[in-house]
């Protein structure tokens, strides 16, 4: 509702203004009211109101005088003056001070609600015009933010940048925090926060966190700017010129936009990166604060994951920490083998210490498997790791037992990766790649050239001569190969029967398997189990 504030200096006046017209009907109340300037002035130099309909002539103050004063104060406030006069002077200097009316006395009603109208309309327009230029402005600020911290911005203009937006560039600690919401986490039991943390999804309402943490982020004590980044986290910079001080203030504030966003079924993920010395260190903070993202997998409630807790973790566990480094070196080697050694080594190191915590071996297998996802989408394969969601990868993760099964999981996604970039997908045609990918998921299935080019709107003769010269096999060939390959890993890792291992890769027949099993490996499925290969 708009603010009216009224005087006059003649009570029977100052009341009937009052209800002279339905005021709510305009979107206004009458904030208050006076029967002198000098009573006015003291009402309204802390508060103001939108506008201030008085008198012009009253003894001590003129409304005139009162306008004059109260205009450097609120320059936005709106002006109608009353008079019993119609002197030119006085509608000249009001004019000059920009009233929006100068109405005679006995006032006529049909004037003033054409000049309530007119005037809550030039308030709303000038609403629009600084949403407009607010919006304008926030998305300057967002661009500057988003280069600052991801470490796209030139130095020297980033200073320049941080000098107009008022941000400080020369105090001694900085440090950037993240915020996203997630359906699920209601704060109940461990199980149920590790359940909803695997499968992350975030909630309807998005803009939520935002403006929960933009309104306390604006009224928060020194410097915090809020902003969006391109994922569509929230992201607060804190600066502060005491590391210590600036550091305890940050997460005071975190914990009240937690306590806010804080509902059934809602839950506030936040984390909070290191504290930096310089402007120019933003951007590492940054990265560590959306790197600790990954740990809300393994986070049991909803507290602030915090860079240098985890930091301290980690030196704890010493050389079992992750070298993601070396770790993607071997899996894009594509060495099944030394892969599999790295992580047998290293759990085998984390399970051998006495201060780690089932906390941290989770946060190992999420760092590999994370690690694994990404490589796999850098390379830009359309396999099932780079599109599955977290639930899929980690449901099972977090339902291990024991270090064995947890590494089971590991090395059996770790695996599946390793296989899929073996394959020099990108050296196929389309249609090849989706010949590939349905023998991949469909191979224990009757799998047929001729259905495969009519789904495909292709002749059977051309797509398997295609087949043929972008592969160096014929489909059959191909599938039954890959078939076959599957077979082996079922033989040398469970104790499936023969006859089921057959049905299970896409052979009725267990005939027909024994013949294609010796044909493509030397020996039968028995000696191969055996040993005897």
């Amino acid at each position: 509702m708009r603010r009216l504030f009224i005087v006059d200096d003649e009570p029977f006046i100052l009341e009937g203004l009052s209800t002279v017209i339905d005021w709510e009907e305009f979107g206004i109340t009458v904030s208050g009211k006076a029967a002198s300037g000098p009573e006015a002035f003291e009402a309204l130099r802390h508060t103001g109101a939108d506008i201030l309909m008085t008198d012009i002539m009253m003894p001590e103050m003129s409304g005139l005088e009162l306008i004059g004063k109260l205009k450097p104060l609120f320059p936005d406030m709106k002006y109608i003056v009353l008079s019993g006069y119609n002197e030119f002077e006085y509608v000249k200097e009001g004019m000059r001070l920009g009233i929006e009316n100068y109405l005679l006395k006995p006032v006529n009603i049909k004037e003033l609600t054409e000049t309530v109208a007119s005037t809550v309309q030039k308030l709303e327009n000038a609403d629009r015009q600084a949403f407009v230029r607010q919006s304008e402005l926030d998305i300057l600020r967002d661009n500057v933010m988003n280069r600052w911290v991801t470490g796209k911005i030139d130095p020297t203009e980033l200073k320049t940048r941080l000098q107009l937006l008022d941000i400080p560039a020369d105090n001694p600690f900085y440090a950037v925090a993240t915020i996203k919401l997630v359906a699920g986490g209601d704060g109940g039991s461990p199980e149920g926060d590790a359940g909803s943390a695997a499968g992350l999804r975030e909630p309807e309402d998005g803009n939520e966190a935002y403006r929960v943490s933009r309104a306390l982020a604006d009224g928060a004590a020194g410097n915090v700017c809020c902003f969006r980044d391109l994922d569509g986290d929230v992201i607060l910079i804190f600066t502060g010129p005491a590391p210590e001080a600036g550091q305890a203030e940050a997460l005071a504030l975190l914990d009240r936009i937690r306590q806010q966003l804080r509902k059934p079924g809602i839950q506030a993920l936040i984390t909070l990166g290191s504290a930096e010395s310089g402007y120019l260190g933003v951007s590492q903070s940054y990265d560590h604060a959306k790197r600790l993202q990954e740990y809300f997998l393994t986070n049991a409630g909803d507290d602030i994951i915090r860079y240098d807790r985890m930091a301290a973790a980690d030196a704890k566990a010493g050389s079992a920490a992750v070298d993601l480094l070396e770790y993607e070196q071997l899996l894009l080697a594509k060495d099944k083998r030394a892969v599999y050694a790295y992580i047998d080594k290293l759990f085998a190191d984390l399970q051998s210490m006495e201060t780690v915590s089932p906390a941290h071996i989770h946060n190992c297998a999420v760092d590999l498997i994370l690690c694994t996802k990404q490589v796999v989408r850098d390379n830009k394969l359309n396999h099932e790791l780079a599109t599955s969601g977290y639930k899929q990868l980690f449901t099972a993760l977090f339902k291990a037992h024991t270090i064995g099964q947890l590494v089971a999981h590991v090395k059996f996604i770790v695996g599946s990766a390793i296989d899929y970039l073996s394959v020099e997908e990108d050296e196929f045609s389309p249609v090849v790649k989706q010949v590939l990918r349905h023998i991949e998921t469909r191979y224990a299935e009757e799998l047929s050239l001729k259905t495969l080019a009519q789904s495909l709107n292709i002749h059977p003769f051309y797509l398997g001569q295609l087949f043929q010269k972008e592969t160096g096999k014929s489909f059959s060939d191909y599938v039954n190969s890959f078939r076959i390959k599957k077979a082996q890993k079922l033989l040398k890792t469970t104790a499936m029967k023969t006859s089921d291992i057959s049905r299970h890769i896409g052979y009725l027949e267990p005939g027909y398997f024994y013949k294609q099993f010796k044909k493509y490996t030397g020996v039968s499925p028995t000696e191969y189990r055996s040993g005897r290969s």
